[in-house]
């Protein structure tokens, strides 16, 4: 079994959460498509220079969702290209789940087509308990399985207890916004449900 980070939105903390569980376990890594002029590989290979990082499936330059980055360049992305023979391995979705890549082809059938147990990231901002239990739902919908929840940035406890309340999923872990990384993930020691899948 792969796990999957997924978001519930763009730039909420998957690249972070990523490079986290890279720093803890020796395990590859795999962006299959990346947008914009971001390199998530170089943050993980920053933070965690052990992992072996595998080549993108699709680079596209526009900072937009993939359906959208490809048409713009006037390129077909192949689903057959998001596939994987590999098992665990950490797999970093672009976007939230329903971010489409192809023609009925979203981020969704990437989990499931590479049979990934899903782990859910989400920032803490307003509107984050619907985010959250948009996307879990979603991912209940497709039988996909769900480790858990890390939240990036402080979060209230009842917000906390709400949360994995109405989702039925724990929230494995909270990174509060720092500016410095390392000392963070030093200290942040990685869930064992996190370990059971890469294990």
């Amino acid at each position: 079994m792969n796990l999957f980070i997924t978001g519930t939105d763009t730039d909420v903390g998957k690249t972070t959460v990523s490079a986290w569980i890279c720093s803890k376990i020796k395990t590859t890594y795999w962006k299959p498509i990346q947008t914009g002029s971001d390199a998530d590989a170089d943050v993980i290979q920053k933070f965690a220079p052990q992992t072996e990082i595998l080549p993108n499936a699709y680079r596209l330059k526009a900072p937009l969702s993939a359906w959208d980055a490809a048409r713009f360049e006037q390129r077909t992305i192949d689903v057959q290209k998001l596939r994987t023979d590999r098992d665990k391995i950490l797999i970093e979705g672009a976007g939230g789940l329903l971010v489409p890549i192809a023609e009925n082809f979203f981020m969704l059938d990437v989990i499931e087509q590479t049979h990934a147990t899903a782990l859910v990231v989400a920032r803490s901002k307003l509107g984050m308990i619907n985010h959250v239990l948009l996307t879990i739902f979603a991912l209940h919908h497709r039988n996909i399985p769900v480790c858990g929840i890390v939240i990036c940035g402080d979060v209230e406890k009842n917000i906390f207890e709400t949360i994995e309340h109405f989702s039925k999923i724990p929230i494995l872990a909270v990174l509060p916004e720092t500016n410095d990384l390392v000392a963070l993930f030093d200290k942040t020691p990685l869930p064992s449900k996190i370990l059971k899948v890469l294990s």
